[in-house]
């Protein structure tokens, strides 16, 4: 098999060829992969939670006893029909079994694997490219058009509809886990209730206590340079599982809109109109930290700061690399620049 693209992964996950044994879902965006994980695992057992027809494990597991992913595969159900194999959270450490299995399959049981960023080099990843039964599957942070697909299905059971403001915000807030974007979409449509509507503080108040809360809480440390509430920040980000990925490349679309905002003002348009060009706005609730920004950032240093994380971000997809430990480093970097930055005196108005 190949890799599967991305215009062709709903159909593979709704109807996989016959000759599949092993499918790969990797990527920064883990709630994608299980997803995408649990969608192709359902064309061949009716539910997850049947201990017979139904084995889950880990990387770690099999890579302390390399012998169970054969067991597993050969492994045949008391109660008949074909097995499922959940193997989460694999890395090129388990290259080596699976290029056994693929070279000896046994039994019949369809294994299917998530992992995190594999690089085009990673050996696991070309293992399953590769392997005539084997496919790999790219779960990437959503776009901007993906969550607006998800927004209006999230939202067409009980016929909500929503501002173009609130699905702008909603759609620059959502992105970084495609579980935790469903989770948040289905509680909003639960609030506006049957043929409700959904506005800008509805949805901000909403989501307000969420992971995606987060990102703004490490970009905005980051870009006042508060070195502190950006370490609490980072700490709850990764406790809730966010993608150093995601984290960086919010902080460069900050300073992406920062840098939009003080072209405006500088051909004469005043900063409240710059900021109201922005899509999706400003929230009314960091109007004052953004306009500070603004102001306090030069264009030489914004463009410093969107280079480091730029090249933090590549790294990061280095395979094998310490992508927590990058991003960490990055972020403070460019909060030490921030510092720098001092009162600067602004030219916007």
């Amino acid at each position: 098999m190949v890799k599967i693209a991305a215009n062709g992964v709903d159909g593979f996950l709704k109807k996989p060829p016959s000759d599949i044994r092993a499918a790969l879902f990797y990527g920064p965006d883990s709630g994608l992969a299980r997803e995408r994980m649990k969608a192709l695992a359902l064309t061949v057992v009716p539910a997850l939670d049947d201990p017979f027809l139904v084995c889950e494990l880990t990387g770690d597991a099999i890579k302390s006893d390399p012998a169970r992913l054969m067991d597993e595969a050969a492994a045949i159900a008391m109660t008949g029909g074909r097995r499922v194999v959940l193997i989460r959270d694999a890395s090129d450490v388990v290259f080596p079994i699976f290029a056994d299995f693929f070279a000896q399959p046994v039994g019949d049981a369809l294994i299917l694997i998530t992992a995190g960023e594999l690089a085009a080099k990673s050996k696991l990843r070309k293992a399953f490219e590769d392997s005539k039964i084997g496919a790999a599957v790219a779960c990437y942070l959503d776009e901007a058009g993906g969550i607006d697909r998800l927004i209006d299905e999230g939202l067409r059971p009980l016929n909500v509809r929503i501002d173009r403001d609130a699905r702008d915000y909603l759609i620059d807030q959502l992105g970084s886990d495609r579980s935790i974007s469903r989770s948040e979409i289905e509680k909003l449509a639960l609030y506006a209730g049957e043929n409700g509507q959904l506005d800008l503080e509805s949805v901000a108040t909403l989501i307000g206590d969420s992971s995606v809360t987060t990102l703004d809480d490490v970009v905005y440390a980051m870009a006042d340079g508060d070195s502190r509430s950006l370490d609490r920040a980072l700490d709850l980000a990764a406790e809730e599982g966010t993608s150093p990925i995601a984290l960086l490349r919010s902080a460069a679309n900050h300073f992406l809109r920062l840098r939009r905002v003080q072209d405006h003002c500088a051909s004469g348009m005043p900063m409240a109109g710059a900021m109201g060009t922005l899509r999706p706005p400003v929230f009314f609730k960091v109007k004052s930290r953004f306009e500070a920004g603004v102001k306090r950032w030069s264009a030489r240093a914004l463009g410093e700061a969107l280079s480091l994380l730029l090249e933090a971000e590549a790294a990061c997809k280095r395979s094998g690399a310490p992508d927590w430990v990058l991003c960490h480093r990055c972020l403070h970097q460019v909060g030490a620049l921030a510092r720098r930055q001092g009162a600067r005196s602004p030219r916007p108005r």
